[in-house]
């Protein structure tokens, strides 16, 4: 595993990072060992944990990490903040909850997850898939600032979501606001807003790290699906369109020289590879359902890109990887 320092902060992280997410859920398929994941993770050298009060029911992605936080100076643990996860989601399925942006919420929230973290500070605290709204609201950043001050949270970001897109809203909260990240879904197929935040005078300074979710594409960047792959309704995917799904397979076909078998990559860890290429990455958090699949991407980060790799990529996104879509997915705005 290599680290890279996350922002200007004094947080050190893993280039590869893990998430709770499918461990407390059923929305990306069902894991039968999510301890044995968690643990397979810190093994392979993985220090930065992402979860959020809303993983799972009655903040589980948080209570689940409780027992590993006695290795507390071993973990960069980040949190969210945002949602009420009280309240029922404003439709059936997988709809999101209610947010609630209030100061007194937003420090109740804290509090909450710290007594189910069983820890007594959070490294990095994310607003959860923020609109335009809370980015503009001094009054709520002046409370995370009373908690940073507090000691109960060391560093401040921003999670985009929960699809693709927000661009003013990261925008802002880098130019404007004092955080060391920016969450955003960012793979080698699927580059833009990323390349955008990258290009911030803050970002390029090295002031704010940006951290990739979604790096295989829903997986068309995995090997675990194939253009037939039917998914269960409630599978997250299942909501993909479905020429945009196609459109990735098929670009996906010009990368193959980035899991070549001279390269000693599968296919998933050349997708974070591809990403660990951009200097603004500071870390990727691949979606897992497995330990296998934990070991594996884990060890994309001692599989860098070559130069001629790295350049060979950019040329292929410039080109739109000599494809002509069938869908072009729109970025999501609340501006």
């Amino acid at each position: 595993m290599r680290y890279r320092r996350l922002g200007n902060s004094d947080l050190t992280v893993s280039e590869v990072g893990f998430g709770t997410w499918t461990l407390v859920s059923d929305w990306w398929g069902r894991t039968d060992d999510p301890n044995e994941m968690i643990a397979a993770a810190l093994d392979a050298g993985i220090n930065f944990i992402d979860t959020a009060p809303v993983y799972g029911q009655g903040g589980a992605g948080e209570t689940i990490l409780a027992p590993y936080l006695r290795r507390r100076n071993d973990i960069v643990l980040t949190t969210k903040v945002g949602y009420d996860i009280s309240a029922e989601r404003k439709f059936p399925g997988q709809s999101e909850r209610p947010h609630d942006w209030a100061p007194a919420s937003v420090r109740a929230q804290v509090e909450d997850s710290l007594r189910r973290l069983g820890t007594d500070h959070i490294d990095l605290l994310q607003l959860h898939n923020p609109r335009i709204e809370p980015i503009l609201d001094d009054a709520l950043w002046e409370t995370l600032a009373e908690l940073r001050a507090e000691g109960k949270v060391r560093e401040l970001g921003v999670a985009l979501g929960p699809a693709i897109g927000w661009v003013e809203e990261g925008n802002r909260a880098i130019d404007d606001r004092p955080i060391a990240s920016l969450q955003t879904v960012f793979n080698v197929l699927e580059q833009e807003p990323g390349l955008t935040f990258a290009r911030r005078a803050r970002v390029q300074g090295g002031e704010v790290g940006l951290i990739a979710r979604v790096p295989h594409a829903s997986d068309t960047l995995s090997g675990k699906i194939t253009p037939d792959t039917v998914f269960d309704p409630k599978d997250h995917r299942a909501h993909r369109n479905r020429d945009n799904m196609l459109d990735n397979f098929e670009k996906a076909d010009t990368l193959s020289y980035l899991w070549a078998a001279e390269t000693g990559r599968t296919i998933g860890q050349a997708a974070i590879a591809g990403i660990l290429a951009h200097p603004a990455f500071t870390c990727v958090i691949p979606t897992v359902l497995s330990v296998d699949e934990v070991r594996e991407y884990a060890a994309a980060a001692d599989l860098p890109l070559r130069e001629d790799e790295a350049r060979a990529l950019d040329d292929l996104w410039a080109r739109n990887f000599d494809h002509v879509d069938r869908y072009v997915m729109p970025l999501k705005s609340s501006v």
